[in-house]
């Protein structure tokens, strides 16, 4: 028998043998077959103990060690994420991590102890309960995401205090599947730790109670390509074994499935792989779209890990290098020889290609451990980027010279972040020039033009970019940042998060005005941000007037495809029609329908609205 639930969650699903369809809510699209295993994480066991005064301090010990080895172990999951999916993705990891230095969470874990007299673990749990209840209370669907964060930092934490470190879910995952089987994760919640850590290998798909499409857990499940769906009464569902369809992209989760649905099933989750793997084959030279107009497509990587070597076939190169992980991931900052070897390492792997670093951002979101920043009530509109390289030179010397010196062996590129005016990019080009002065005069090999580029990132900068390109050598319009101020949206703040919205009509405005004074200038214009790496944006990039774009490696190949598959004016059009538009609901819904009514083959790999 079939049988179909209505209703997202409200499964009950009969213990027979026949086939049973449950519907949730789609979260990450794709095809997969599997066993089920469930999981239910079990509490940690917290021990509860009574202490003296003399014994506080030695409780605030183990404390401020628990948590220097859980930002340490975010650290490394975020390392990971980013190399595999992109900034964008392995951002919320740096979210959790700023939770664990926020001042007041750690008081409020401190004060327990010193106040109520008792161990860590009963602190931290009851810390994070209260903190917990109150973003609950806030009534804002967009809480979810503090409160999961919240859970997990405190699970972190415990486990650290209980001597348990490890994955209990991921451990689930990979003893049920060390047969080779692939493995369909059941649970009521699963956090971002948790996906982050899975084996990949072994996992098929992730059905879990709760979470939403917004949940960081959710998100992390579509950059890693892992199909999920959400909103199941997981605690109905018959513990059969399997196999069961799980379909991402429409929702659902099909139990005791009939011969002719696995076949089909096992035959569309093939097309989707074998789908990715074309593009990804495809993801070298020069991109064209269908009526031969060249848009140059490169990279954003702070190292090499998850770059193949033919990815850099036929492109021009990297068009965004951040040099700050190499400064964040140190205790002291890397003296000159130490960067200028880092930099022509990086040259080295991309061989007659160029390679544009961005000079040292940090600052707001992006503390050093052994740089004290002064405290600012705004971080983000404070000391940060190029701002901080101006008032602090010594650092911003030893980082020229040593992106200078590197110049001598490969194609360097220099971009400044962080420009706000003209007049800073004068300063920062005049030092420059005494830095390649002085490298002359003894006798330092290096390249006499490099070019000397402005990110665009700032609202005044985007309305000014004809004034600034005719300074710079080229231009990187960053559309993370870009949106962040101009929609005066803090983008790593889960209580304003659905306020952070690229494709809000006046940001399509703005980029229209950056790309135009680029192209009066002319001066080279490259989108360097989150959106060179959507296809439904990118799409409209094009149609405004972009010619190059840089992303992470995650996403060139669907990137290329649809450039490959439309023609410049079908993008015109489309642009046309979104400037129109007056709401970011209707300008999303409108683009994806573009793509998909260009090239239908992207609606297994996109993922939902």
């Amino acid at each position: 028998m079939s049988a179909s639930v209505p209703e997202p969650g409200s499964a009950s699903p009969p213990g027979g043998g026949g086939r049973i369809v449950v519907t949730g809510l789609p979260v990450a699209p794709g095809l997969a077959v599997g066993t089920p295993v469930f999981h239910d994480e079990t509490d940690i066991d917290i021990p509860v103990l009574a202490l003296s005064a003399d014994d506080v301090s030695g409780e605030q010990r183990r404390l401020a060690t628990a948590i220097r080895m859980a930002k340490k172990q975010l650290a490394d999951v975020e390392q990971n994420i980013e190399r595999e999916v992109g900034r964008r993705d392995a951002r919320i990891f740096s979210v959790q991590g700023l939770l664990l230095d926020d001042p007041a969470f750690r008081k409020a874990i401190r004060e327990r102890i010193a106040t109520r007299l008792v161990n860590a673990e009963v602190a931290v749990r009851d810390a994070v309960a209260a903190w917990s209840d109150r973003l609950k209370g806030m009534g804002n669907e967009a809480d979810r995401d503090p409160v999961a964060d919240l859970r997990d930092v405190g699970r972190q934490l415990l486990r650290i205090l209980a001597g348990r470190p490890g994955r209990a879910a991921a451990s689930a995952v990979e003893k049920a599947g060390a047969d080779g089987s692939k493995v369909i994760l059941v649970t009521r919640e699963l956090l971002p730790s948790d996906t982050a850590t899975m084996d990949r290998r072994r996992l098929a798909a992730i059905v879990t109670a709760s979470g939403g499409a917004a949940s960081h857990a959710a998100i992390l499940a579509r950059g890693l390509g892992i199909p999920a769906v959400t909103d199941v009464d997981v605690s109905s569902l018959p513990a059969c074994g399997g196999p069961w369809i799980i379909d991402g992209g429409q929702g659902r989760v099909i139990l005791n499935p009939q011969p002719e649905d696995l076949d089909q099933a096992v035959r569309q989750s093939q097309h989707y792989h074998d789908l990715r793997e074309e593009l990804a084959a495809r993801a070298s030279g020069l991109v064209r779209t269908k009526d031969g107009v060249a848009v140059e497509i490169m990279l954003n990587v702070e190292n090499f890990d998850s770059v193949h070597p033919e990815m850099m076939s036929g492109l021009r190169g990297v068009g965004l290098f951040r040099t700050e992980f190499l400064f964040m991931e140190r205790r002291t900052f890397p003296s000159e020889q130490e960067q200028y070897e880092y930099y022509v390492e990086a040259l080295s792997q991309v061989g007659d290609a160029e390679i544009t670093f961005r000079t040292i951002d940090v600052g707001g979101d992006k503390p050093l451990s052994y740089f004290s920043l002064p405290t600012e009530p705004n971080p983000v509109l404070g000391w940060r980027g190029l701002r901080l390289s101006l008032q602090w030179p010594d650092m911003f010397y030893t980082q020229i010279r040593a992106l200078l010196r590197a110049s001598a062996h490969g194609r360097v590129r220099i971009l400044l972040p962080m420009v706000t005016m003209v007049e800073e990019f004068r300063r920062a080009r005049t030092m420059i020039a005494q830095i390649q002065s002085d490298m002359q005069v003894h006798g330092v090999p290096f390249d006499e033009d490099v070019p000397v580029g402005a990110m665009v990132e700032v609202p005044a900068a985007a309305l000014a970019a004809r004034d600034l390109g005719e300074e710079a050598d080229f231009l990187s319009l960053g559309t993370n940042d870009l949106s962040q101020y101009a929609l005066a949206v803090d983008r790593n703040n889960a209580r304003v998060a659905s306020l952070y919205q690229p494709l809000h009509p006046g940001m399509i405005r703005l980029i229209k005005t950056a790309i135009d004074g680029a192209a009066l200038a002319n001066s080279q214009l490259s989108v360097c941000g989150e959106m060179a790496g959507d296809p439904d944006s990118v799409l409209l990039l094009l149609g405004l007037g972009g010619r190059s774009l840089s992303m992470s490696p995650y996403h060139l190949p669907l990137v290329r495809r649809l450039i490959s598959a439309i023609t410049l004016e079908e993008a015109r059009e489309v642009a046309v029609q979104m400037l129109e538009l007056r709401s970011t609901t209707e300008i999303r819904a409108e683009l994806r329908g573009h793509v998909l009514r260009l090239v239908p083959e992207l609606s297994s790999l996109l993922a939902p609205i």
